[in-house]
């Protein structure tokens, strides 16, 4: 049982990290409404918004990195915990 426990919580705290860059981009969205309601310049708030736009691409861009960084070593252990139970399992069953 104790690989599959490994697995969940390693599961667990990838969506508490996908929650709290969540939390964190929608923070910034509410952010950016309120300064563009309080841009009178248009020019202004076009500046706003591209530099709104741009921050956010790198940030999802940021976060999937590390997902995808988290998702590989989920996957690594995965398979060798496979490897070793079924190693386990052929020498119990072997009956050496």
């Amino acid at each position: 049982m104790a690989p599959q426990l490994k697995m969940m919580e390693a599961l667990i705290s990838q969506n508490i990290e996908v929650l709290d860059f969540l939390k964190a981009r929608f923070e910034r969205d509410q952010e950016m409404v309120g300064r563009l309601a309080d841009e009178a310049d248009p020019l202004k708030a076009m500046g706003l918004w591209g530099e709104f736009w741009q921050r956010t691409a790198s940030d999802y861009a940021t976060e999937m990195s590390k997902l995808a960084t988290s998702m590989t070593s989920i996957a690594e252990r995965a398979v060798r915990t496979a490897t070793e139970e079924g190693e386990a399992i052929a020498k119990a069953t072997s009956g050496k």
